[in-house]
């Protein structure tokens, strides 16, 4: 059961964080002066670059470690982490197609130094991010219901 409650504790952590970034963070961010928002982005950027892959990480190896056999799941919460972690994987390298190569490159932004189609590759990056956290709010929500019939 404890592997079970940190799964969730770790997977309900990023997903408040990834809410958080496409809710509030950047909405906020876009609103702001050229000269403030690009320094701030990328600085989010380069962080969350660095500090994602591992979380993400490690919340699906935390999913997936409640799918052998010494957890001993009943069928239905076996089922759900199941659902749970395939869509975790699915996000997971959806985010190295997807989001990733842009934040790659937002992360080296300066306001001297933009692409002349700055505010296209920030509104995909916006776009795919919030693709990623609907899909892992749907995997919390399945992992959430894992434990609960357990």
């Amino acid at each position: 059961m404890t592997l079970q409650l940190l799964a969730v504790l770790v997977l309900g952590l990023m997903c408040g964080s990834e809410l958080n970034v496409a809710a509030f963070a950047h909405p906020t961010l876009n609103r702001q002066p050229l000269e403030g928002h690009i320094p701030v982005r990328s600085s989010f950027a380069a962080l969350l670059g660095h500090v994602m892959p591992f979380w993400m990480a490690g919340s699906t190896l935390l999913n997936l470690l409640l799918l052998l056999p010494f957890e001993q799941l009943n069928k239905g919460a076996w089922r759900f982490a199941a659902i749970a972690l395939t869509i975790q994987v699915i996000a997971v390298a959806f985010s190295l197609v997807g989001p990733v190569p842009i934040n790659n490159r937002i992360a080296k932004w300066t306001p001297e130094s933009l692409p002349n189609d700055w505010k296209a590759q920030e509104h995909r990056w916006d776009l795919y991010h919030w693709i990623r956290t609907c899909g892992l709010v749907a995997a919390f929500t399945f992992l959430v219901v894992s434990v609960a019939v357990r």
